[in-house]
């Protein structure tokens, strides 16, 4: 029975594979009698038939091979004139489908399909040519070694799910024949029921030496003998003693692990995706939406010719082999209570606030270097500066002022006692926070603020100008109060949340 089996699923793919030679041929022969109508003298009549069937379109319940060869006979039989007048593209067609049905005889095309089966490489996990595209180096099935490593490690041989199986080829010719041996027979792969069982090719083969020589021959496909680097792979010493010296190993692509990625990240990357559309319009999905940031393509091929030159996996990722990265951790700075500092408005600060300061400086200066006139306009782009200034000044505090599982940290520090009640509001402190409370310590704010400025966009072309600093001063003094407004607001909601 399983004979059989055998013969259904041979004599299927064979009668598949010619079918595109066979259309091929019906095509060409069509188009030289479309040309030779149309130049005959045959009547017009005769000729727009022709033209009429030549152009019509396939029904869509047919094949595209029943409907070329159905034209292809329907041409040959219209009412010539001269009855022999295409009789040498009828014979040219007729020849090149025998040739045809030749090629694809089973016992033809089995003898040659063994004798090429050793350029095929068969039921592998990595592939060689995923390295580089012109290598001959091995392939293996990792999977034959067992798991090696504990499941802490993914590795090929650990991977838990079922592993897609890759199969390649010395070049894209053999192709049809990996294929051929790929097929599924009742759940088994056909390559390895020929391997193991010769008699199951005996209606094609010659004699029982034959069978034996596929048998041989169609086994070279699943078990390479000489097992062998090239230059084109990468090789890495390693170490294994000082008496032994080391191992030239090849590190080679898991093609199946590849595949496995490949596949679960685009299946992230779909158009219409209903949990995708439910996340971009902020609306509630009971479905996961899984995201990969930050991956890399690199092309192992690429065009399709040679996608298949290297693996059919390969040929299924399109030539790509998704990277995902492995870059270190981004340093992100912690943000620590001042204590060190003599003052909040110094050089790092500064720093900081590079952009706007040296921005308003340039502005200054060209309003200096040209004799312009402070105008409106004029005075709305230094109002913009200071309010960037100031605001980089805000973000910083807020960061202070936020850590609240500190508060008191100001008690060791060396502020001024006005930059403490604004930095430090949470202090455990009766004292202090009566202080806070009483004192207009906002006003030394606005001072160090406008003589900060005033330092950092120090240039000989802008001597120190007391106009100047009042000018800084009027326009920080409803920003600080409107940020001091703000942040006690926060504060006492934060303050009343953790005591409930």
């Amino acid at each position: 029975m399983e004979n059989q089996q055998v013969i259904e699923v041979v004599e299927a793919f064979l009668q598949r594979k010619k079918e595109p030679g066979l259309e091929k041929i019906v095509k060409e022969a069509l188009k030289i009698c479309g040309e030779k109508i149309a130049q005959s003298s045959e009547n017009q009549e005769l000729k727009d038939q022709a033209k009429a069937l030549l152009g019509s379109k396939k029904p869509k319940e047919q094949s595209a091979m029943d409907y070329q060869q159905e034209k292809y006979t329907q041409l040959l039989n219209l009412n010539y004139q001269n009855p022999v007048f295409l009789s040498d593209v009828k014979s040219d067609t007729a020849k090149s489908i025998m040739a045809l049905d030749e090629k694809f005889t089973p016992s033809q095309w089995l003898a040659d399909a063994a004798n090429k089966a050793s350029g095929v490489v068969l039921d592998v996990t990595h592939i060689a040519k995923l390295t580089h595209s012109s290598a001959r180096a091995s392939n293996f099935n990792a999977l034959a070694f067992g798991a090696q490593q504990p499941r802490t490690i993914l590795t090929t041989a650990n991977f838990a799910g079922k592993l897609p199986i890759d199969f390649t080829y010395t070049t894209a010719e053999y192709s049809p024949i990996a294929e051929f041996l790929q097929l599924d027979c009742e759940g088994e792969m056909l390559g390895k029921i020929l391997s193991n069982n010769p008699l199951a090719l005996k209606p094609y083969a010659q004699d029982d030496e034959q069978l034996q020589q596929w048998q041989t021959q169609f086994s070279q496909a699943f078990n390479e003998k000489n097992k062998s680097s090239h230059t084109l792979v990468k090789q890495v010493y390693f170490p294994i003693s000082s008496e032994k010296g080391y191992h030239l190993l090849t590190p080679l692509v898991s093609s199946s692990l590849a595949q496995i990625i490949y596949e679960r990240i685009w299946a992230t990357r779909q158009n219409d995706m209903p949990v995708r559309n439910s996340r971009k319009t902020n609306m509630y999905s009971s479905e996961i939406d899984s995201l990969f940031h930050q991956t890399a393509i690199l092309k192992v091929t690429q065009s399709k010719k040679a996608h298949t030159n290297v693996s059919s996996l390969n040929v299924k990722r399109d030539g790509q082999l998704i990277l995902l990265p492995a870059i270190p951790p981004q340093w992100q700075t912690q943000t620590k209570p001042p204590i060190n500092l003599k003052t909040l408005f110094n050089k790092q600060l500064a720093i900081q606030a590079r952009e706007p300061l040296t921005e308003l400086k340039n502005l200054l200066l060209a309003i200096k270097a040209n004799k312009l006139r402070v105008n409106l306009q004029r005075k709305q782009l230094i109002r913009s500066h200071i309010t960037d200034i100031a605001d980089m000044v805000f973000n910083y505090v807020a960061q202070i002022q936020r850590l609240t599982q500190q508060a008191g940290w100001s008690r060791k520090s060396n502020l001024p006692a006005h930059q403490q009640y604004w930095l430090d509001p949470l202090r455990p402190d009766e004292e202090f926070q009566n202080a806070k409370a009483t004192l207009d310590w906002s006003s030394d704010l606005v001072l160090d603020f406008s003589k900060w400025i005033d330092i950092h966009i120090k240039h000989k072309q802008l001597t120190k100008s007391a106009v100047r600093e009042k000018q800084w001063q009027k326009l920080f003094t409803p920003l600080l109060r409107e940020f001091n407004a703000i942040t006690e607001a926060d504060l006492e909601t934060s303050t009343m949340e953790e005591e409930a």
